[in-house]
């Protein structure tokens, strides 16, 4: 039997599906999670395909199905691509025998072949094992430059979905839902300021909030428009 591999790539510190906020993607969370739980035998239900804009919440997604399926006793392993091209190839060797592989940012590889042809093998292998893989993408698989057609083949097998991007309004609310979850009240008021100031995506409005947290915390302010901007210089 091959020796089953796993490495603790760094997961977001809220990286579950409480703290997701779901308005315009509910459909998908509860997909998700049904994925993890189903007894399937057939290849087309051991894969699933996410894809969205930067920012959109697609790591969020992929390490709180990691946590989900470690909740319901199964080995998952997420694996970011922007850190798996520097490794080599072999260190996928072994990765199938985990119960689910998360493989966030799929279009980092489009430029490496070897890359391509060793996750191509890897979905083959963990298929064949009766387990199943869940990537992310920033495109659908067709409209990336992969250069190895049997890949893009492989990704289309599963259930495809698109991560839907938040408007203004649930981007605000979003933005107060995860600072009262920190413990910090924060106002209408305010979210409108942040989120009107901040580049218009999940990601970088809760880099922002994380920034204000460790701040408020280590000068003991609360959160206020004065405080915001003399912390993000705005």
């Amino acid at each position: 039997m091959k020796q089953q591999l796993t490495i603790n790539f760094t997961h977001e510190l809220e990286a579950s599906f409480d703290y997701f906020y779901q308005q315009g993607n509910e459909m998908l969370l509860a997909n998700l999670q049904e994925f993890v739980t189903a007894n399937v035998n057939v290849h087309s239900q051991q894969l699933m395909y996410i894809h969205g804009p930067k920012g959109s919440g697609k790591t969020h997604l992929l390490q709180a199905t990691c946590h989900y399926a470690d909740l319901n006793k199964q080995n998952a392993q997420y694996l970011p691509c922007s850190q798996l091209i520097a490794m080599p190839v072999a260190f996928t060797h072994g990765l199938e025998m985990n119960h689910l592989l998360l493989i966030d940012d799929i279009q980092e590889i489009a430029a490496d072949d070897e890359w391509q042809t060793s996750i191509f093998d890897l979905i083959n292998r963990t298929l064949e094992q009766g387990h199943k893989i869940v990537f992310s993408g920033s495109l659908p698989a067709d409209d990336i430059p992969f250069t190895l057609p049997d890949l893009v083949s492989r990704l289309n097998w599963g259930q495809k979905w698109l991560v839907k991007p938040l408007d203004e309004a649930q981007r605000k609310e979003m933005l107060i839902m995860r600072s009262q979850s920190r413990g910090m009240p924060m106002t209408e008021e305010l979210a409108n300021f942040i989120v009107m100031r901040s580049q218009q995506d999940n990601a970088s409005i809760m880099r922002c909030l994380e920034i204000l947290d460790t701040q408020s915390l280590a000068e003991k302010r609360k959160l206020t428009i004065p405080f915001v901007k003399s912390v993000m210089a705005w």
